[in-house]
């Protein structure tokens, strides 16, 4: 008994000496356009910058084009999630010896369908597991094949546990379920006034921006910017992809070119999370009006009232309705075009101081917490 102990005093007090090698398994990392794969690329370099952690990311081969980083192992290893992959998944996992293994669901590379057996085999080579589902249960990729190996869950919206189904929390009963919220990897970007007038000259010719930046998706609802700005007041400022392969993009190009709209839109396509920064810094307004709301989990928003700019989003909880002085946030129920449009009138140009906290050095420190108690 007394031998035990002592080897595991041993053991501990080496891991406190080497530090702990934690692994984020993501199906997309940066330069990938998947927005969970910048939450992990931020969540990883947070976690390496602590200095006792060394940091592994195991993700697709993805965008041939270089990792600016300096701390993080990434491994581009996996040109298919597919069961079919995990005997490279182990040779890997094998290479790098990690104390924990890190899941994030979904991304972009998954396409609906992440390895299903992968958190199993993690478990049977003794590690622990850690998810990270970014949706509901039903959005976010998993199946009951996750619950076969999961030491902790991490989850981002709020109200997550009110909507897992029954069963399923059931499953999760002896099983940490932890909630970290989400941390927007935009910068917080701070411009001289010439910097700012040259890049507002470039964006909109000078005229009041009002911009929207993220994935230009159907639960957007990204058509209704067209109804809410006035085309004779204001410059739409769109940061997305548009294709008019893309039945719903088409869409909105078309809108971009009707008679009234013709050179008040600037298209600027992806953009580096910096140059985003840069826009939210000079925008007017920012504007989600999404079809089914904005929430405390939606990294845009908290993006958009980091930058101190004004922002106009609609929400499904009552009492956020109306406008919020913190954040600079005025917030509609959900399709009334009429509020927002009176809105962006009445607050359009409205700054708040910007905020350049660093959460991601909490959420860091939450992710910690969670892989000590795994650990140790």
């Amino acid at each position: 008994m007394w031998g035990q102990k002592i080897y595991l005093w041993l053991a501990c007090a080496e891991k406190d000496e080497l530090g702990v090698k934690v692994l984020l398994i993501s199906g997309s990392y940066p330069p990938d356009k998947c927005g969970v794969g910048d939450y992990t690329a931020q969540l990883a370099e947070a976690l390496a910058s602590r200095g006792n952690i060394n940091v592994g990311v195991l993700t697709g081969i993805g965008a041939d084009l270089p990792i600016k980083t300096t701390q993080v192992n990434v491994f581009r290893s996996v040109s298919k999630w597919r069961n079919s992959s995990l005997a490279k998944i182990r040779r890997i996992v094998l290479e790098f010896q990690p104390d924990v293994v890190h899941i994030q669901y979904p991304t972009q590379a998954y396409q609906g369908r992440p390895p299903r057996f992968l958190p199993l085999l993690l478990r049977l080579m003794g590690l622990p597991v850690v998810q990270t589902w970014h949706e509901y249960y039903h959005e976010s990729g998993v199946s009951w094949h996750n619950l076969l190996a999961c030491d902790a869950l991490v989850y981002v919206r709020p109200d997550f546990k009110q909507k897992i189904p029954r069963w399923v929390s059931k499953c999760l009963f002896n099983t940490p379920v932890v909630y970290v919220p989400n941390v927007s990897s935009i910068p917080v970007v701070s411009l001289s006034a010439e910097q700012a007038r040259a890049i507002k000259l470039d964006l909109s010719n000078g005229k009041p921006v009002v911009c929207f930046f993220g994935f230009a998706h159907i639960n957007k609802g990204l058509e209704h910017i067209f109804s809410i700005a006035d085309p004779a007041k204001h410059h739409l400022v769109l940061i997305c992809d548009l294709s008019d392969q893309d039945p719903y993009q088409a869409n909105i190009l078309n809108l971009a070119n009707q008679t009234e709209w013709i050179g008040r839109v600037t298209v600027t396509g992806f953009q580096t999370s910096q140059r985003v920064g840069e826009i939210l810094a000079v925008a007017d307004s920012v504007v989600f009006p999404f079809p089914n709301g904005a929430g405390e989990w939606n990294t845009s928003l908290k993006a958009s009232e980091a930058s101190g700019a004004f922002t106009l989003a609609t929400t499904q909880d009552e009492t956020l309705l109306g406008y919020h002085e913190n954040t600079n946030t005025y917030f509609a129920g959900c399709g009334q075009i009429t509020d927002m449009r009176n809105a962006l009138n009445k607050y359009l140009g409205r700054r708040n101081k910007a905020n350049t906290e660093n959460a991601w050095e909490k959420s860091a420190m939450e992710h910690v917490q969670i892989y000590e108690q795994l650990i140790r």
